[in-house]
């Protein structure tokens, strides 16, 4: 290993990569757009203080943080909603409900793992301003319609309410801040616990043998949004904070239907989501074909979250990992036919005619067909090697022979067969090739 290697949980970024990631944001964006989102870029590095602002001072440990020469205490940011909900609480000029979207790039010092690094990036997308279901409705809405735009058609969106997790609790006798904040933690990690653990997790907070068995009664519960309903009723939940979050939820189930979401919409009461600032409604999408990858969206609701920055203001949103929906398209073969780099190498015979060389490969980049010339002064037999080396298709032969005649050639460089045209017919070849192609960058 290179001592000059990359730190820990991050990774580089090759041309591959990019072209994916480049034909998954312009989909994505296309959706979100869609919606009436507008995009914006919040500052990648905060004050410390916001980003405390409703983690509290342990969000430290998550994230990776410093003073600057001036003595400030920053970090980078480690998701988008908070940047944005900064952003929002200090504008009151905006008309609400305001919606803003972005995709970009964060850091969190996580341990790193699989589909999961320190550096990563994300697409969201946020609704300040509206109270009410018809907004996460539209959050969640907007989500499935990303997953269906990439190709993830095999998929659910498991959702539940923070009211209704922490009602519960609070009803089966855990009320001190401490142990309801513990369990809470423990029901967010319980899909990635066993069963032992998750009971271990519960019994280390000083739950009993009747609280654990009513817990584990409550977070079984995962089946179509209306049946889940049904059967969440059928527990006898008391208190005003469970009806409260059941209200929600049948609420949302109504207005999910009239954006035609059905069965991709799960009730799961053991969703909460890790973040504390949300305090309503939550969701998390999992590619069924997949589930190792983790969520490949999630989101939920905010109410109280502008209101550490100033100014009191609902909220609802997503967000979803790029990496984690590449690997679930890479998985399923799911990604279409992409280049990352040139098409076709414009190659020059000999010097006399070098200058015609830089004038084809203008000429092929105005019509929007990637192109490279030989910038080392190779003789014909090198640029051929270089062409064929660095993974570019095809290349268009220019010689003195050739121009007198009107005519170039065209060498495919993957099926090692060549057919002398005239430039337009092979402007118009390459132009159809480069068509076939989703995207280039």
């Amino acid at each position: 290993m290179t001592r000059f290697a990359v730190p820990r949980g991050m990774r580089d970024l090759w041309p591959e990569d990019w072209a994916k990631m480049a034909w998954m944001s312009e989909r994505i964006m296309g959706v979100l757009i869609g919606y009436g989102f507008k995009p914006v870029e919040p500052s990648k590095i905060e004050l410390l203080e916001t980003l405390e602002a409703k983690s509290g001072p342990s969000i430290r440990d998550e994230i990776y943080w410093f003073e600057d020469k001036a003595g400030r205490a920053l970090g980078l940011r480690f998701d988008l909603t908070v940047g944005l909900a900064r952003m929002v609480a200090g504008r009151p000029d905006l008309p609400l409900p305001a919606k803003f979207c972005a995709i970009s790039d964060m850091w969190r010092y996580d341990e790193p793992q699989f589909a999961r690094y320190r550096h990563f990036w994300q697409w969201d997308a946020e609704i300040f301003g509206s109270e009410r279901v018809e907004a996460d409705a539209e959050a969640i809405s907007a989500g499935v319609d990303v997953l269906r735009a990439v190709g993830i058609g095999n998929f659910e969106v498991r959702i539940s309410d923070r009211k209704l997790a922490e009602g519960f609790l609070r009803a089966i006798g855990i009320g001190d801040p401490a142990r309801l904040g513990g369990a809470m933690r423990a029901l967010d990690k319980r899909g990635k616990l066993s069963r032992s653990e998750f009971l271990g997790e519960l019994r280390s907070i000083g739950l009993g043998g009747d609280q654990v068995e009513k817990v584990l009664e409550f977070v079984s519960i995962r089946a179509p949004i209306e049946e889940g309903l049904s059967e969440a009723r059928g527990l006898g939940l008391k208190g005003e904070m469970a009806e409260e979050g059941l209200r929600e939820l049948e609420g949302l189930a109504d207005a999910l239907k009239g954006f035609g979401i059905g069965r991709e919409a799960v009730l799961d009461l053991g969703v909460v989501r890790g973040l504390d600032y949300y305090d309503g409604i939550v969701f998390e999408a999992y590619d069924r074909g997949g589930e190792d990858i983790g969520a490949i969206f999630g989101g939920g609701r905010y109410d109280g979250l502008c209101g550490a920055y100033g100014r009191d203001i609902p909220g609802t949103g997503l967000a979803g990992g790029i990496e984690r929906m590449m690997l679930s398209l890479e998985r399923s073969s799911l990604f279409p036919r992409l280049r990352s780099g040139p098409l076709v190498f414009v190659a020059s015979a000999n010097d006399a005619v070098r200058v015609e060389a830089i004038r084809m490969a203008q000429r092929l980049r105005a019509l929007g067909i990637p192109a490279e010339f030989d910038l080392k002064g190779r003789s014909l037999r090198g640029q051929m090697e270089y062409a064929s080396s660095s993974g570019i298709p095809y290349a268009l032969i220019i010689g003195p022979k050739e121009l007198g005649k009107g005519v170039v050639r065209l060498r495919d460089l993957g099926a090692r067969s060549e057919e002398e045209l005239r430039v337009e017919d092979c402007l118009k070849k390459l132009s159809d090739l480069a068509g076939s192609f989703a995207r280039y960058r």
